[in-house]
């Protein structure tokens, strides 16, 4: 962990594009996926019947779950698709010397 509170969670080496990793932190499951380049950090359940999103699919810059098919923005977690109404918390991240970092934040 960094001074400030960033947690480290990853090596960039980890997530290539199309690739995401599920990260446990004191019980809490967060989902790190890289989506065409650029990597994000939300919630790894599912809004709608908390299922792994991490068992769905990254489909341009979001997440797709893979029980009902709804769809969340990986830049601000909000829902696309029914039957998910809810969105899902975004984190933000840093990279720095090849390690990403996650803030617990909500962002």
């Amino acid at each position: 962990m960094m001074a400030d509170g960033w947690l480290e969670v990853a090596h960039r080496d980890e997530l290539q594009p199309g690739m995401m990793k599920r990260v446990d932190i004191a019980g809490q499951r967060y989902l790190l996926a890289n989506a065409g380049g650029q990597i994000y950090a939300v919630d790894d359940l599912c809004s709608h019947e908390e299922v792994s999103l991490y068992l769905g699919c990254i489909d341009g810059d979001t997440i797709k779950c893979s029980l009902h098919g709804s769809r969340f923005s990986l830049k601000n977690g909000e829902p696309l698709d029914p039957p998910a109404t809810e969105p899902i918390k975004t984190y933000p991240i840093k990279i720095s010397s090849d390690h990403i970092y996650l803030m617990k934040k909500t962002a």
